[in-house]
C-alpha cells in the first residue's frame, strides 16, 4: 500500500509540474467605454492588431492656409497614443487613391430654399473630382433620410429628385451622418472615404448623439467636410450649428467651410483642392494594445497645420 501511495504521489506531482509549465493566456478584457459607444449589434470597423499597420490620409497647410505639397516623410512626427511611430511602410504625395464620397444634404425647411444653388455647385464639383474608380452616394435628409441614391452620370436626374422633395420637417443630422458612415464602412479597400455634409448644423430629431456620430465616422475612417449653409439665424441656434459642424470636421480630419463668407461653389472648390493635395501613408504600429481607442497626433517640422483623423479603434 505504501508503494502504491508513493507512486500516486509521483504521478500527481508530474501532472502539476506539466500544467504549471504551460503558458495560460490572460483573459481578454472588455473596454467599458467602447461598449457604451457601440451598442450590441452595431458593426465596428477596427484595425486588426495582428496586422499592426495603420493607414492615414492627411492634409498640411502653411500659415497662410495654402496646401503644402512637398513634404518628405522626415518632416512628419506621428504620435500614436503618445508613442512616436518610426516605421513608415508607405508614403505618397498628392495621392491618387480613389475617393468614396457620401453626399449628406440637409433638405429640412430651414435650408431647403438653397437647394438650387447647392445642386449647381455639386454638379461642377463632381465633374471635376469624380473618376471611374470613385463612388458617390447621396443621402438627403430632414427628420430622417428621405432619399438615398448612387450618383454616377445621372446628376441631372438626382438634382430633380432633390428639388422635388418637400421642404419640410425637423432635422436629424446625426442620424444621417451615421447612416452615411455605415455605407462608407462597407468598403475595406484602399480608398479615401469622405462625407460632405451640407447643412446649417441644426439637429432636433436624431436618436444618435454627437459623440456616437463621430465614433461612427472614425470607425469608417471617414473625414467629414462640413459646408455651413446659413438659414439667416445668427443667434444662439446659428452659433450652436456652427459649433456642431466644426466638431464633426475637426474630430475626423475634415474641414469646416462657412457659407457666410464664401459662395457654396468656393466651398466645394476648397474641398476639391484639398483632395488633390493630400498625403497617404502607412506605418507599422509599435503599440497595438487590446481593444482600445488610439489617439493620433501628427506634427510637422515647421509647425504647419496638419489635418487628419483624431484616432481609430484597435481590436
Amino acid at each position: 500500500m505504501k508503494v502504491c501511495a508513493f507512486g500516486i504521489g509521483i504521478l500527481f506531482l508530474t501532472i502539476v509540474r506539466s500544467l504549471s509549465s504551460q503558458t495560460i493566456p490572460p483573459p481578454t478584457l472588455a473596454d467599458p467605454a467602447l461598449d457604451r459607444m457601440h451598442p450590441m449589434g452595431r458593426p465596428v470597423e477596427t484595425i486588426d492588431v495582428h496586422v499592426h499597420e495603420v493607414n492615414l490620409v492627411l492634409s498640411v497647410t502653411d500659415h497662410h492656409g495654402k496646401f503644402v505639397n512637398n513634404l518628405r516623410p522626415s518632416d512628419l512626427r506621428i504620435l500614436d497614443n503618445g508613442v512616436e511611430q518610426t516605421k513608415l511602410t508607405f508614403f505618397q504625395r498628392e495621392t491618387d487613391l480613389p475617393v468614396k464620397v457620401a453626399l449628406v444634404i440637409d433638405v429640412s425647411a430651414s435650408v431647403a430654399y438653397q437647394l438650387p444653388t447647392e445642386c449647381d455647385a455639386l454638379r461642377a464639383f463632381l465633374k471635376e473630382v469624380s473618376s471611374p474608380l470613385d463612388s458617390v452616394m447621396l443621402f438627403a435628409f430632414n427628420q430622417s433620410v428621405q432619399l438615398t441614391s448612387p450618383v454616377t452620370n445621372n446628376w441631372n436626374v438626382i438634382a430633380r429628385l432633390l428639388k422635388d422633395l418637400p421642404p419640410r420637417g425637423e432635422t436629424a443630422l446625426y442620424d444621417a451622418v451615421s447612416e452615411a458612415s455605415h455605407w462608407l464602412a462597407l468598403d475595406n479597400g484602399p480608398v479615401r472615404r469622405i462625407i460632405i455634409l451640407v447643412s446649417d448644423g441644426e439637429d432636433n430629431k436624431s436618436t444618435s448623439t454627437r459623440d456616437a456620430t463621430i465614433s461612427d465616422a472614425l470607425n469608417a475612417d471617414a473625414a467629414i467636410y462640413s459646408v455651413h449653409v446659413r438659414s439667416g439665424d445668427e443667434g444662439d441656434e446659428g452659433r450652436r450649428g456652427a459649433t456642431i459642424l466644426k466638431q464633426l470636421a475637426n474630430a475626423t480630419g475634415g474641414t469646416y467651410l462657412d457659407y457666410k463668407y464664401d459662395t457654396i461653389a468656393r466651398a466645394f472648390d476648397e474641398i476639391r483642392r484639398e483632395l488633390r493635395s493630400q498625403y497617404a501613408l502607412a506605418y507599422k504600429l509599435s503599440n497595438p494594445g487590446i481593444r482600445t481607442f488610439h489617439h493620433l497626433q501628427v506634427l510637422e517640422a515647421k509647425r504647419r497645420k496638419v489635418r487628419c483623423r483624431s484616432g481609430y479603434y484597435v481590436r
